[in-house]
């Protein structure tokens, strides 16, 4: 892994147990192990406790290979987080997720725009689009995410900046860098500003050799509410979320538009969608036999599309309620990568919007499950009237490709909810019957959730 210094073989278990066991870790039921790993250059190896970025080659037991990026600080004594592996040349290689104080000597040397780049043969650079605030004060890694891990930088006042580390690495561009500096340019403020950007050169087996992106530093929006923790809580009070569900499809619309425009169009054949959506629903059902008496009604739903064209431009590819934030400004959309199972060049492809509308109904199906009672009813309502909204908001429908991305994403919700969440499984589920079925309203199952 050329730009990295190679750790020994005594150190790979620990990586395995950290790595396979993150939440952010895609590998979840495939079985595998870790074949070699290696650090870049610390970013300021000055610090008391530096921080390296690093690489983790995992080979599959079903032969596919992933690379994952590691956050690594190195420590001596007692104090900080326990080790993960012993470090190359003394000490201990923790996780830096979970070390405040390197994370902050780490944020504020990424964050030093004084300097472009990095010191020659490091491996990886730094480069600045936007000014950032500073001083960095203090930094913290943000809890619940899944895919990514993302460090809170604060600064002075009640400025701070949002740092994401990519995980699972994927060669080329980031799709959330440059959907979010393409949209910047153009003066689109429903989407974070991107203050800078780090990339590496990788040359590992089976992994394209060239530029890959391993963070993004981005502002954070004043006095931001998470969306999905927002319209729930709504929900629980029985509250309706007309007004916030057109606003969202509105800031919506805005962004497809802007990204028609900024990144092209196309279209699409149904005949291959739907195509594909069927070969997925078959390798889900592999994946989650609780799908196997829906799979006849689905690929009904996916025939449909057959025969007509699908304009596409530019997506975000994983749109629901967690990637939105509301501020006293508007609704603000997060995170562009798409979803994080799907190959990078099909992610990076240009779709239907439908996918992101699809993402976002389903996401309110979720939410209505904290919907008061009397059970089937109250729920039914609160989700007729959210999505009506969202989707007048949006401004048009197409009530048969929204039904098939609709389906689509609820096979990919099986598949999440069987490897990671077993709990929430119900919720795609009921909502799969109720559409093979023809309910108007896609009602989620009431079932018990876990692991919430």
């Amino acid at each position: 892994m050329r730009g990295t210094t190679p750790l020994p073989d005594g150190s790979l278990p620990g990586l395995w147990e950290h790595i396979s066991t993150a939440r952010w870790f895609a590998g979840k039921g495939r079985g595998g192990r870790l074949i070699a790993a290696g650090l870049f250059d610390a970013v300021d190896p000055d610090a008391p406790c530096p921080v390296h970025h690093g690489l983790a080659r995992v080979r599959h037991d079903d032969g596919g290979q992933d690379v994952y990026q590691l956050l690594l600080s190195r420590r001596h004594g007692p104090d900080g987080p326990p080790g993960i592996c012993p470090a190359p040349g003394g000490g201990r290689l923790c996780d830096a997720a979970e070390d405040p104080a390197a994370l902050a000597d780490w944020a504020r040397a990424l964050l030093d725009d004084t300097t472009e780049g990095s010191a020659p043969g490091a491996g990886w650079l730094v480069e600045h689009l936007v000014a950032a605030p500073s001083p960095v004060r203090a930094a913290h890694r943000l809890s619940g995410e899944q895919s990514n891990t993302t460090v809170v930088a604060e600064c002075d006042g009640d400025q701070a900046v949002m740092i994401k580390v990519f995980r699972r690495l994927e060669p080329g561009e980031n799709l959330d860098i440059t959907t979010c500096a393409a949209l910047n340019r153009v003066g689109i403020d429903a989407v974070p500003t991107v203050h800078a950007a780090v990339h590496a050169d990788v040359d590992i087996p089976g992994f394209r050799d060239g530029p890959t992106d391993l963070a993004m530093a981005t502002g954070r929006f004043p006095d931001a509410k998470d969306g999905w923790r927002l319209i729930c809580s709504l929900a629980a009070e029985g509250r309706d979320v007309s007004t916030e569900m057109t606003e969202l499809g509105a800031a919506l619309g805005s962004v497809h538009a802007a990204m028609a425009d900024s990144f092209g169009t196309g279209v699409l054949d149904g005949e291959r969608i739907a195509g594909r959506m069927t070969r997925e629903l078959d390798d889900a059902v592999a994946l989650a036999p609780a799908l196997a008496p829906s799979r006849d009604g689905l690929a009904a739903i996916f025939d449909r599309l057959r025969g007509r064209s699908l304009p596409t431009h530019r997506v975000h590819g994983d749109f629901h309620l967690g990637q939105t934030l509301s501020t006293p400004a508007g609704w603000r959309i997060i995170d562009f990568e798409g979803e994080p199972l799907r190959p990078a060049a099909e992610r990076r492809s240009l779709d239907s919007p439908w996918r992101d509308v699809a993402g976002m109904t389903r996401s309110l199906s979720y939410a209505s499950s904290e919907a008061p009672g009397p059970a089937e009813a109250g729920r039914r309502e609160w989700l007729e009237r959210a999505r009506t909204a969202f989707l007048a908001g949006y401004g048009h429908r197409d009530d048969a490709v929204l039904l098939a991305y609709e389906a689509n994403k609820a096979v990919y919700e099986t598949v999440y909810e069987t490897l990671n969440r077993p709990g929430w499984v119900g919720i795609p589920l009921g909502a799969i019957t109720a559409m093979c079925s023809g309910a108007a309203a896609l009602l989620p199952d009431t079932a018990e959730r876990k692991d919430r």
